[in-house]
């Protein structure tokens, strides 16, 4: 467990502010609302913690991203057995999630596949779709896998943008990247500037197989 305490931070934060999906929509908040989601000491509020446990009720949330969020969140408010780090203060341009995922027999029997996602924030002409001002490409890559299968819709990111409160929840699919393989897929979000907080989880669909990863997170700063 001690090797895993740097991984839940990034996803409560996710989870702090994914919380806002549960009213549906696009949510409007006051500057002392935006306040109220955590304590002095930057923890999330007993308010942020209800809020957080109702968007992992939600029907269409995945049953494992939601427990991921229920987990993450307990951790993040010192419910939990272990504390976290601080997020780092800077984000790159180019930003990884923060660890890679596996899918178990994915490759064959006994064989695993790693996976790793991206995001890119816009203007970029690549990796495709791109992305314009204020929009993020998000690229999810399984190491060791065939080409993707050219109908997706099983893999999501859950995001929001903590400066203007928009969320969605943007299903990744085949663009061409990698077309001969390891099956890679992408999708831009229109997320807007500011920072966005992303859960990527679901299954990946090979041309031979559907591969299912476990969520992982990141903070983006989209200028």
């Amino acid at each position: 467990m001690r090797k895993y305490r740097s991984l839940f931070r990034p996803v409560v934060a996710a989870a702090c502010a994914a919380g806002l999906l549960a009213t549906g929509g696009v949510a409007k908040q006051t500057a002392h609302a935006q306040s109220s989601f955590l304590d002095p000491l930057g923890r999330p509020t007993p308010q942020t913690v209800a809020r957080v446990n109702a968007f992992a009720d939600q029907p269409y949330v995945p049953q494992e991203v939601g427990n991921a969020l229920r987990t993450a969140v307990q951790f993040y408010a010192g419910t939990g057995e272990l504390g976290g780090p601080p997020l780092p203060a800077d984000a790159p341009r180019f930003t990884q999630f923060y660890w890679p995922t596996v899918s178990g027999n994915c490759i064959g029997e006994g064989l695993h596949s790693t996976a790793s996602a991206i995001a890119v924030p816009g203007p970029a002409s690549s990796p495709a779709p791109g992305a314009a001002a204020g929009q993020t490409t998000f690229v999810f890559t399984a190491l060791g896998t065939p080409a993707a299968a050219k109908q997706q819709g099983q893999l999501n990111v859950y995001w929001i943008n903590v400066n203007n409160f928009r969320t969605g929840v943007t299903p990744l699919g085949n663009n061409g990247i990698n077309p001969t393989g390891p099956a890679t897929l992408s999708a831009t979000a229109d997320t807007g500037s500011g920072r966005v907080l992303a859960v990527v989880a679901g299954s990946v669909r090979t041309v031979d197989r559907v591969c299912p990863f476990a969520p992982t997170a990141a903070s983006i700063d989209v200028r």
